[in-house]
């Protein structure tokens, strides 16, 4: 059985990734740059990224400063059509230099300002302006390397899946395993100045990651329209995705989306490292626990989207996910135990999360214009990602590192956001839920009424049958196995 499996993996993986013609060419390199930054974020985001902040002195309400800042200079994406259909030669290089430049920024000059600038309010000031002026020169490239890569993906359902599935696979795995090691290797050498000099040792790592995956990216063909862009307005970012209703309604889905996730992004983490005082090793297995999970049920979530469509299995998984939420309000240092079964939960539920909304911004983006599509995207995105971060750190700020004593125990004000992701994350799943049809394109929608309607045929042909005779036929299954 597992070597038919095997077969049938090795098989998959063959028709999508390969050297065969350009477009497989540009899916398997595409393949080796997630890989490469699955590694390097490891240690430029998340915990290690918190820490890395924690060791200067920045507290929570600080750490939430920092973290909306990129989404208030990402608003200079609007001059992305205008400007990259400028650059019709050399437009790979372009794009590359940009990410380049923002890397060191965000990585090398981040990581020496602090060497300088010893004040903690005035260290605060520095990373803000660095993080700014990072973001607002990069956000308008960004767009292109999505459409740069975009034209790789398979067009049809059934091999996309397969495609965005393999590529979070893979890149899981990679994260895991370097995740793992360091946070081990950071926990070892804890309350020693080692653990502060290989904090920054893996943000240098970091950057030199990132130069090599912008090398690989160079040898994946540039497919996307030279003209797209050349004739548009400024404004046309906000006007064209209007042309197109569901195109629209699935950004609208996003930007929410979007809110609700940052409610406590980077936050959180501060909150567990910090307040529950939990270590870097059980953190990062809890966030390691996602590739176990996502290798063992991917199969079963990719059929749960084959069968309800993408946006109803995000709504499905929204719904399951809003318990999660209220238990973490909850927990305190004297109910630690209930992180483990909830990080469990909540890394189930993902799988499907993130399988489906991969593919919901490509699901209706129209081929003409695309770039301001995506443009509009990503503005859309970081206002409401910087307005929930906003409302997250305006809450946690209210207590900040103190509790308050209410229902029996001392709770900090950020436990107060997990409440709100709750209460957003529930009105969210009953939308898409009940009104997946509204973002869903019209033969994905036929195609998941014919699925629908083939299995209710097969309940009406099966016979039922009654309890004895269930209860008979499972015990003859169990002799003929014996029997073997």
């Amino acid at each position: 059985m597992w070597k038919t499996r095997l077969e049938s993996f090795r098989i998959s993986f063959s028709d999508i990734f390969n050297t065969r013609d350009d477009m497989a060419r540009g899916r398997t390199i595409n393949l080796t740059c997630t890989l490469l930054a699955a590694f390097y974020n490891v240690f430029i985001t998340g915990i290690f990224y918190t820490g890395f902040l924690s060791m200067y002195g920045i507290s929570i309400t600080g750490v939430g400063i920092i973290t909306f800042i990129p989404y208030i200079a990402n608003l200079s994406t609007i001059f992305s059509s205008k400007l990259l259909s400028r650059f019709r030669k050399n437009r790979k290089l372009i794009l590359i230099a940009s990410k380049i430049y923002f890397y060191f920024m965000y990585i090398v000059a981040t990581t020496l300002m602090p060497q300088f600038v010893t004040d903690p309010n005035a260290r605060l000031v520095c990373f803000a302006v660095i993080l700014f002026l990072a973001y607002v020169v990069y956000a308008p490239f960004s767009p292109g390397i999505t459409m740069w890569f975009y034209q790789f993906f398979p067009k049809d359902n059934e091999r996309r899946t397969r495609y965005l599935s393999l590529c979070q696979i893979f890149s899981s795995i990679m994260s895991t395993c370097i995740l793992l090691f360091s946070g081990v290797l950071t926990d070892a050498i804890a309350g020693s100045p080692y653990q502060h000099t290989l904090i920054l040792g893996f943000r240098y790592l970091a950057f030199a990651l990132v130069v090599i995956e912008t090398m690989v990216q160079l040898r994946a063909k540039d497919f996307s329209p030279r003209e797209d862009g050349k004739k548009m307005k400024l404004s046309d970012a906000f006007t064209v995705p209007f042309r197109h209703r569901k195109f629209l309604m699935c950004m609208i889905m996003m930007f929410c989306w979007n809110y609700i996730a940052n409610l406590n992004n980077g936050l959180w983490n501060y909150h567990l490292l910090n307040h529950m005082r939990f270590s870097y090793t059980l953190i990062n297995l809890m966030s390691a626990m996602y590739t176990a999970i996502l290798l063992l049920l991917s199969a079963p979530w990719r059929k749960v989207l084959r069968r309800f469509s993408w946006i109803k299995t995000f709504g499905i998984a929204c719904l399951l996910w809003v318990p999660t939420e209220v238990v973490y309000f909850f927990m305190t240092p004297e109910r630690a135990f209930l992180f483990v079964p909830m990080c469990f939960a909540q890394n189930v539920l993902a799988v499907g999360l993130n399988l489906s909304y991969a593919n919901i911004l490509y699901m209706n983006l129209p081929e003409e214009n695309s770039t301001a599509c995506i443009a509009f995207h990503i503005i859309g995105c970081n206002i409401c990602a910087f307005l929930g971060l906003l409302t997250g750190t305006a809450v946690s700020s209210i207590t900040g590192d103190n509790t308050v004593f209410m229902l029996g125990m001392n709770v900090y004000a950020v436990q107060f956001t997990t409440l709100m992701r709750a209460v957003t994350i529930l009105a969210m799943g009953i939308i898409l839920f009940t009104r997946w049809r509204s973002f869903t394109r019209d033969e994905d929608i036929v195609t998941v009424e014919q699925i629908a309607a083939e299995r209710k045929a097969n309940r009406v042909k099966m016979p039922r049958l009654t309890l004895r005779q269930a209860a008979r036929r499972i015990a003859g299954r169990i002799r003929n196995r014996g029997a073997m």
